[in-house]
């Protein structure tokens, strides 16, 4: 499928996260579940689009290019847990520098240059984002 399922943030949320954006461009609005996802991945988290889910936060990583929050674990109304999909740690992308783009953070995990413990709360509903 072209595009992908995330967890969008509320209004709140985004403001909340992007007070923490440090560089050119300016992310602070999602979770991203699965990416370009098969059907069956697919028809898994269309079952999701709409519900309302509470995103832990454990830590703020970041390099030169991009910075983020490391997010802990996802849980919907009921205390399902919600999980990401796609390899690589769930996070929220706060910004980048021009030239480079949110999926970039997946790979910061490994070897940030700054790595911070912090917990935080954000909250958010499912969704697809299709690019066609």
């Amino acid at each position: 499928m072209n595009g992908y399922f995330a967890v969008q943030l509320d209004k709140a949320s985004c403001n909340a996260v992007k007070k923490l954006a440090t560089k050119d461009i300016l992310v602070s609005d999602h979770v991203t579940l699965a990416y370009k996802p098969i059907k069956k991945v697919y028809d898994k988290y269309s079952k999701l689009v709409g519900k309302k889910v509470g995103v832990f936060i454990k830590g703020y990583r970041a390099n030169n290019h991009i910075d983020a929050l490391w997010v802990d674990k996802m849980w919907d109304t009921k205390y399902n847990r919600i999980k990401r999909h796609d390899k690589g740690a769930a996070h929220i992308t706060l910004s980048h520098k021009k030239g480079y783009k949110s999926g970039d953070a997946n790979t910061m995990f490994t070897k940030p240059d700054v790595k911070v413990k912090t917990n935080g709360y954000v909250e958010g509903k499912v969704k697809y984002f299709s690019y066609e």
